[in-house]
């Protein structure tokens, strides 16, 4: 047994070839700690071997964890905390970014920015709606959609014109954004939020779209004006983002007709509902 194991590792050392050294150290992967064997069937071998040991190790600790909590609560004792399990929101490290409550500056910059007059309620949302070239009829039914879930807006049809003309036609007549649906293949797949007059602008790939209609046991809104929810909106940007989502609706909610508009952000995803 022994002259196999020396006959193997002599293998992996000269399929290494000694060209780089395998990473050391608890928080080394297996990955890690493989990466430096240049042979593939030697390299996959050994990572089967770690990963078998480590199934035992964790299964070990396991049943360590199980004995200890069954021994405290037949003692009446408090059992020992639970491992945390690692997910990308609790190991992902703290952004710089992030404003803290009653930042002063941040509050002087949003007093003074683009969406200043709508927040403090001087000026009302109007939204102008358009579409890409020679949109499908699946446009046409997610527009539906979106003509009930915004307060105050209408559509109007591209007709040829280019982009640049439409968003001089949406500032002339006082609309406040402009919102501009793309599709590729008949399916729904980015849009285009301009505010007016002066900006800003964004664009958004949409993606996982779910229409009212496919949702079983789905009802028909009312006209009430809804309530927003902006949720992880916490970063310089996020709140920029946010304020801009935020000017499409009234900040006056009608809570009568339990409406709700929500905005959640996770992991630089938007999720609308």
């Amino acid at each position: 047994m022994a002259q196999k194991r020396q006959r193997e590792e002599d293998k992996t050392a000269e399929a290494s070839g000694g060209s780089k050294q395998p990473a050391s150290g608890s928080n080394a992967t297996l990955g890690q700690q493989t990466s430096h064997i240049k042979n593939k069937l030697v390299r996959a071998e050994l990572y089967a071997k770690l990963k078998h040991k480590q199934k035992k190790q964790k299964k070990v600790e396991r049943k360590r964890r199980d004995a200890e909590a069954a021994r405290a609560e037949e003692l009446g004792l408090e059992p020992p905390p639970k491992k945390q399990q690692k997910t990308l929101e609790n190991t992902r490290e703290k952004d710089v970014t992030m404003v803290e409550e009653g930042d002063e500056e941040v509050a002087l910059d949003e007093a003074d920015d683009e969406f200043a007059a709508h927040f403090a309620r001087e000026r009302e949302p109007k939204v102008l709606v358009t579409t890409c070239y020679k949109p499908s009829k699946t446009m046409f039914t997610f527009l539906a959609e979106m003509l009930e879930v915004l307060p105050r807006v209408e559509y109007y049809k591209r007709q040829g014109f280019p982009l640049k003309q439409v968003v001089g036609f949406a500032a002339g007549r006082d609309y406040s954004d402009l919102l501009v649906f793309n599709e590729d293949r008949k399916e729904v797949n980015g849009l285009l939020h301009v505010h007016l007059p002066d900006g800003p602008t964004a664009h958004y790939r949409l993606s996982s779209l779910v229409l009212g209609q496919d949702i079983r046991g789905h009802g028909r809104p009312s006209s009430h004006r809804p309530e927003l929810v902006l949720n992880n909106f916490g970063t310089r940007l996020g709140r920029r983002v946010g304020r801009m989502l935020g000017s499409l609706f009234h900040q006056e909610p009608q809570f009568r007709g339990r409406r709700v508009a929500t905005f959640h952000n996770q992991r630089d995803f938007i999720f609308f509902r």
